[in-house]
């Protein structure tokens, strides 16, 4: 009789830990989605619910969920419109600390890209793997880096909470992820104050200047009281010049010798205010310092000429994907920096996209015929199934366009550090379908392991910028 007891207690045990490990299922709703009264879409909307929603399930039905309602009836929703959660998972999500962060088929740069989140958006962490975190997206899994997003769980915020530290190398590169392989994406001077979010395997993920953020090596970093200003500017060119206001129409007062730093003031839009020696200040524009954008060397023109530089691809048009890099985000980032060389000639430019965004390609070559364009210049980078092709290539459609292509293929031919595959016949919808002097340019193949990485550099996009606007102007002069 005294083993009655014990086996009543472990019956009692054995059936109520599957309950406590348990918990219940919810639906999360990530926008406002109609309730209907039976599973099918012929049936008539009851009700909605809205963002943010949680509604217990009571039954799943091939694509479609039962969900109890405030009211306590129930309605009927699109499984695909709903994210499945649990009373314990409701707490693991996570939110961007970049804007467009990708999200990949899987754990690792090699993988698809699936789509793009929003800063501060909040989703549900499903699983995490490594560096690599799968959330829910839109009922689909989807992976994200672990260091471009903030857990909003209070025990992993613990553990990421935030210090300052100043940079103690003469430069230091930021890079995409951890590791000397990484690419880099910035560089930050000596002096630079930043937030450092996290430290691993002696590799600090940090913010800097207004929200970026990026890894770099945490021997480097050193503790600081100093606010996270502005901090310095390092000049990245001989002979920088130096203005009395923030414009290229201000007045040279000085010019500043390669890699002198400067500590910054303030920066009123695309100008530093820097602090010189001898107590005074003046203004330095920011693509030929932490930037790297050298200024072209042609004098300024005479006559106002228009140039219209359209940056390939955008939006939902990626274009060509490397490793780690798409097509459309560093066209863009070329592009820029072309705009700012040849406005610092007198050239006027307009661009056919200055953001993340689709344009058709009947668009842009409306905008060259409608601004009358002197030039009309479209950048991309090449990719094939050879992973060995490389090069740059100069494209054009009619004849009357090879004085333009010449120009420009006669400066990046000169000097360039990628092969040069020469002035070729291309017909592309940009080109035959433009009636102002146009060219098609592929600086470089993101299909190549190696020239991904190049193309990427900071000296890489500082020589091919500059030499794709010389050629602009010799072509204008």
């Amino acid at each position: 009789m005294k083993s009655y007891p014990v086996l009543i207690s472990l019956f009692i045990i054995l059936f109520t830990l599957p309950s406590v490990a348990s918990a219940e299922k919810k639906a999360e709703f990530k926008e406002t989605v109609n309730v209907r009264s039976a599973p099918t879409l012929s049936s008539s909307v009851i009700t909605q619910v809205h963002q943010d929603d949680l509604r217990p399930i009571l039954e799943v039905d091939g694509e479609w969920i039962k969900i109890e309602l405030e009211t306590e009836e129930f309605g009927w929703v699109a499984r695909r419109l709903v994210t499945i959660t649990t009373d314990n998972d409701s707490a693991k999500t996570v939110k961007p600390t970049v804007s467009d962060l990708q999200v990949r088929a899987g754990p690792g740069k090699q993988f698809t890209v699936l789509a793009s989140i929003d800063l501060n958006t909040k989703w549900r962490v499903i699983k995490t793997e490594k560096d690599w975190i799968a959330i829910d997206y839109y009922g689909q899994e989807g992976w994200v880096a672990s260091w471009l997003v903030n857990s909003t769980t209070e025990s992993e915020q613990a553990l990421s909470s935030s210090s300052t530290k100043e940079v103690q190398a003469n430069i230091l590169n930021v890079r995409e992820s951890q590791g000397l392989e990484s690419r880099i994406i910035s560089q930050l001077p000596e002096g630079s104050v930043v937030e450092e979010v996290k430290k691993e395997n002696d590799w600090s993920f940090i913010r800097y200047d207004n929200g970026q953020t990026g890894w770099v090596d945490s021997s480097f970093l050193k503790e600081t009281t100093k606010s996270g200003g502005p901090g310095y500017a390092t000049i990245l060119y001989q002979a920088t010049n130096l203005r009395d206001g923030p414009g290229l129409e201000n007045r040279v007062i000085s010019q500043a010798r390669l890699h002198e730093k400067y500590q910054i003031l303030s920066k009123e839009g695309q100008w530093y205010k820097i602090a010189l020696p001898d107590g005074t200040s003046a203004y330095v524009a920011e693509w030929v310092v932490s930037t790297a954008a050298q200024l072209s060397n042609k004098q300024n023109l005479n006559a106002r000429k228009t140039v219209v530089l359209d940056a390939g691809h955008g939006g939902n048009d990626s274009g060509a994907e490397g490793i780690t890099t798409l097509e459309k985000i560093l066209t863009l980032r070329t592009t820029s920096t072309i705009a700012e060389k040849l406005k610092s000639a007198g050239v006027r430019v307009i661009l056919t996209r200055d953001t993340d965004t689709y344009i058709s390609l009947s668009e842009r070559a409306t905008i060259s015929e409608r601004h009358n364009a002197d030039a009309f210049v479209s950048i991309h980078f090449d990719s094939t199934v050879d992973p060995t092709a490389n090069g740059t290539t100069t494209y054009y459609y009619d004849q009357s366009d090879m004085s333009l292509a010449s120009a420009i293929h006669n400066e990046i031919g000169d000097d360039t550090s990628l092969r040069d595959r020469g002035v070729r016949f291309g017909n592309y919808y940009v080109l035959r379908n433009n009636k102002q002097p146009s060219v098609l340019l592929e600086l470089g193949f993101l299909s190549n392991p190696w020239e991904e990485q190049l193309v990427n550099r900071i000296d890489y996009q500082a020589e091919i910028t500059s030499e794709v606007a010389n050629g602009i102007l010799s072509f204008l002069q």
